[in-house]
């Protein structure tokens, strides 16, 4: 009985956390605006339609939409590294492994050194879906690791063909590529929400019903197959979910690394590795998680940093600790 309160009392603060983290980053940025003057201008916005200052439209056109990307870009990331993680028995296993981030990178490169008149998102969805299609069809064999070393070729090819664009268009437009492969939320606005929002309802909602059979992946093929799961069928559906929703994530914010790898096994430390309560507080904590390295990213400099970089120093080291002791698992 105790250990089923100390459960909810956990679940309860991993779900309150996104609306408490977004709420006090309102007010983080190269403009520091304070939690009581946000709250007195909304107050008498509402109440009495005053009109809204300079500070207050900054936290309506900009802050909020880029708190709402960053809450549904951490979680989608987080929670399709747990459906990963389980359904191909491996701890060390991202959702960038499907080759997500370098189409995504190819597809900018292209956006902005070769084809300047098409949106620059499109391109990025359109590599980054692609890329992954391509090595699902590549790596479409009962063995998994054929999966994951077609990620890592495929992967390698396109990060190579970015490269070489790199090289050749003008330094401004590297720059630029550059600049978006550090992955930022900056430019984040309310129909990149939107459309976000939709791919995670639908990619998520479908994973979720599909939770009892991602349940049973974690087990050994045989047992799984023994229990009347369609191995290939559920695999295919789910890394194509995956696949969509880490897509359009990464066509609006760039490439954003760790989330997905990591958050899910804290999630799992603490609620345990049941998907039905595991997916939930995987897009809960994911959620909250970005929105603290993005607080970061624009609370420590007047410059918005790169939330690549930011995320690279607060997880690498749960990374080192997480490697070792899998490797101290195995041998």
């Amino acid at each position: 009985m105790m250990q089923d309160r100390i459960q909810k009392i956990k679940i309860a603060i991993i779900f309150i956390a996104p609306l408490v983290c977004g709420f006090f980053t309102l007010g983080v940025g190269a403009i520091d605006i304070s939690l009581q003057t946000i709250l007195s201008e909304f107050y008498n916005h509402i109440l009495y339609g005053t009109t809204l200052s300079n500070e207050a439209s900054i936290i309506v056109d900009t802050r909020i939409p880029r708190i709402l990307g960053a809450i549904l870009i951490g979680a989608s990331l987080s929670g399709c590294g747990a459906v990963m993680q389980s359904i191909f028995k491996n701890p060390l296993i991202d959702p960038f492994l499907l080759g997500i981030s370098s189409g995504a990178a190819l597809g900018c490169a292209m956006g902005i050194g070769i084809f300047p008149s098409i949106n620059l998102s499109i391109l990025a969805f359109c590599g980054a879906f692609l890329s992954a299609i391509l090595i699902l069809v590549i790596g479409k064999t009962t063995n998994d690791i054929s999966l994951i070393l077609a990620g890592v070729v495929i992967s390698a090819f396109l990060s190579a063909i970015t490269s070489l664009i790199q090289f050749f268009v003008p330094a401004e437009e590297s720059q630029s590529i550059t600049i978006w492969l550090f992955g930022s939320l900056g430019l984040l606005d309310y129909s990149d929400v939107i459309l976000i929002f939709i791919g995670f309802v639908l990619s998520f909602g479908i994973l979720f019903l599909l939770h009892s059979k991602i349940n049973i992946l974690s087990l050994q093929d045989s047992e799984a197959i023994s229990l009347g799961v369609n191995i290939s069928l559920i695999k295919t559906i789910c890394m194509l979910l995956i696949s969509f929703i880490c897509a359009l994530c990464v066509s609006v914010s760039g490439t954003i690394g760790w989330i997905g790898l990591v958050v899910p096994h804290i999630a799992r430390f603490l609620v345990g590795s049941n998907m039905k309560i595991l997916l939930p507080c995987s897009l809960a904590l994911g959620g909250s998680m970005l929105l603290l390295s993005d607080g970061i990213a624009r609370g420590v400099s007047t410059f918005d940093l790169p939330l690549g970089a930011i995320n690279a120093i607060i997880f690498a080291p749960f990374f080192i600790i997480l490697l070792f002791r899998h490797i101290n698992a195995r041998y």
